[in-house]
């Protein structure tokens, strides 16, 4: 789901049209089976461009499994970025809501084509999100004790609008950046999303110009 421009880590984490994801825990019915195929302008992930030629665009789809006792999984696959190429991420977790209150534990792995394995080693995350009505939280740790890293998102859906804001923070050890992003949901098919870096640990360490990202979103009917 890597959060990247669209990651998307069930109906819980990973898309922001340009990934603000994890701001609401998810909430199953019944058990049930999705798929999407998804279009952005940008690899937009937790405010960097991924893209090794800026504004690359990106294709991806994905298959979610859930079930009403809260368990979910699922497979998210992309174009990838242009300096790792494809991805597949593979997600499980367990989401819920009491009242207003809502949870999401889970773990996600990020794997690349066999092109990139030299460049960048598999990463693989565990992740909390809790939310509680319009403001969600979500804290992403990596999975390898020997890494470093903690990367943060706190986001809140504006009341009575289709607008969204979200601040994410990485740190760790020798770095540490923030992000601000602003999405608006024209339908539930197509997002548009501003993201900007409006602070770094190392002066010059990031592009800190302004991003701009429209998603399209395609169910598939299962």
């Amino acid at each position: 789901m890597k959060e990247k421009t669209m990651k998307k880590l069930s109906q819980a984490i990973v898309l922001a049209g340009a990934m603000t994801a994890g701001l609401t825990a998810v909430q199953t019915a019944q058990a049930e089976i999705s798929a999407s195929v998804d279009i952005a302008s940008m690899y937009l992930w937790r405010g960097q461009d991924l893209g090794l030629d800026k504004g690359t665009a990106v294709v991806s789809g994905a298959l979610d499994y859930s079930h009403e006792s809260g368990l979910y999984a699922g497979v998210w696959t992309s174009s990838g970025d242009s300096s790792l190429g494809n991805e597949t991420d593979f997600y499980a977790g367990f989401a819920g809501a009491v009242g207003d209150f809502g949870y999401d534990l889970g773990y996600v792995t990020y794997i690349y084509s066999e092109t990139a394995a030299d460049e960048f080693d598999d990463a693989a995350e565990f992740y909390l999100g809790l939310s509680y009505s319009m403001v969600g939280i979500t804290f992403y740790v990596p999975s390898d004790s020997d890494a470093d890293g903690l990367y943060t998102v706190l986001g809140v859906d504006i009341p009575d609008t289709s607008f969204s804001v979200a601040l994410g923070n990485y740190s760790d050890i020798d770095d540490e950046y923030t992000h601000l992003d602003v999405s608006y949901a024209y339908n539930d098919s197509v997002g548009f999303t501003v993201s900007k870096i409006v602070d770094e640990a190392n002066e010059d360490s990031y592009d800190k110009s302004m991003r701009y990202v429209v998603s399209y979103s395609l169910p598939i009917e299962m």
